[in-house]
């Protein structure tokens, strides 16, 4: 009895050989924006899920007014274009037709831009999460958003949130080895100072359908911990409101609800969300996604410090005591930054990352917005 209890046997579900690899077309016209994308992918095995691009497709969006915009392949699966915004305006309605190398058309619904109200207002609080997990409380901020349309603007909201940050390395860099100490003076600080700006991967829907008013107020955003360093030097985040259709309100939603699933016993099972595209040379296959139309208002917000939070991240870079001298740096490690003082340098072995801020992953180029 307590064996077979206590077993616990792997499913692996089968997939047919025409689920392998479908077709996935995402992409929106959006008002506000300079350039237009359409993404083309193929899905990957569940096993071990890749992103697939698919290229040398033919896409042209198309308007409800006999209006044909050709896009560019730019790689890696994305197709783009410029429209002028002469031909974007709320009522109009748009949709994708995608030509694969293979030969089938895919082919969206209409989607129609909606009217979008400028967001009103963008704050954080300071927030602590208590875990009854040990170790699993979190000392942060947490965002909000407040906006007020009207009531013949759009009902139906989506958020996009960017964050820009600025981070440093621990050192200019003044003396390294490469067989030889150089001195550079005076320090190199061209790769001390950089940033860093990602999308939130997390989707943020709302529908204010239901209430008397086209407002709503302490809509949460991302959390930031005092884990990173992200609050350390200056943190900046862009917020983009789109209003959608009731259609795409209803898709996103749904991805957001499947994506908020924990994935415990007693969960839901994720929703089965139905895109807004079909494949009409052969209409037995499945596509993935949607294609939209939204309108586009967005709203900027600078953090310097936050009161009252201490930060406790790990610092990536490490140092190594040379206590048999400059022997101890093999050639391939050349050449090798070393710690400075006041009397030259000192016998300690800096990574390269202790000087250098482009190997977190960002750039030294001053985002354009960021204040001086």
């Amino acid at each position: 009895m307590l064996a077979f209890s206590s077993c616990v046997k792997i499913y692996s579900p089968k997939i047919e050989g025409a689920d392998l690899n479908k077709y996935v077309v995402s992409g929106q016209i959006t008002l506000g924006e300079d350039t237009q994308t359409v993404n083309v992918s193929l899905t990957s095995s569940i096993n071990k899920p890749t992103y697939i691009p698919l290229l040398g497709c033919t896409v042209h969006i198309l308007d409800n007014k006999d209006n044909t915009f050709p896009l560019v392949d730019m790689g890696n699966g994305d197709y783009s274009t410029m429209i002028d915004p002469k031909y974007m305006v709320p009522g109009k309605a748009f949709k994708v037709v995608v030509i694969v190398p293979d030969g089938d058309s895919i082919v969206s619904d209409y989607d129609t831009l909606s009217v979008v109200p400028p967001v009103d207002s963008i704050y954080y609080l300071r927030k602590d999460i208590v875990s009854p997990v040990p170790y699993q409380s979190k000392v942060g901020i947490q965002f909000y958003l407040d906006f007020k349309g009207a009531n013949s603007d759009s009902r139906y909201y989506k958020w996009n949130v960017y964050e820009t940050w600025e981070y440093h390395a621990e050192y200019p860099l003044e003396y390294y080895y490469d067989g030889t100490v150089h001195h550079i003076f005076p320090p190199d600080y061209s790769k001390f100072t950089c940033w860093d700006t990602r999308k939130i991967p997390e989707v943020f829907t709302l529908s204010t359908e239901n209430l008397s008013q086209n407002v709503y107020n302490n809509i949460p955003l991302q959390y930031v911990d005092n884990k990173t360093p992200k609050l350390a030097n200056g943190y900046s985040m862009l917020v983009e409101q789109l209003a959608l259709s009731k259609e795409a309100y209803d898709y996103w939603d749904q991805l957001r609800i499947n994506s908020t699933q924990q994935g415990g016993l007693y969960e839901k099972q994720p929703i089965v969300i139905k895109g807004n595209l079909r494949d009409i040379t052969h209409p037995d296959k499945e596509v993935l996604g949607f294609f939209g139309a939204a309108s586009a208002s967005f709203k900027r917000i600078f953090i310097s410090q936050v009161p009252g939070l201490t930060l406790n991240y790990v610092i990536p870079c490490t140092t190594i005591v040379l206590k048999r001298g400059y022997i101890m740096i093999p050639p391939s490690a050349y050449p090798a930054a070393l710690m400075a003082s006041q009397n030259g340098p000192l016998p300690i072995w800096l990574s390269q990352i202790c000087v250098n801020c482009l190997l977190q992953g960002g750039t030294n180029v001053k985002p354009s917005f960021w204040p001086n």
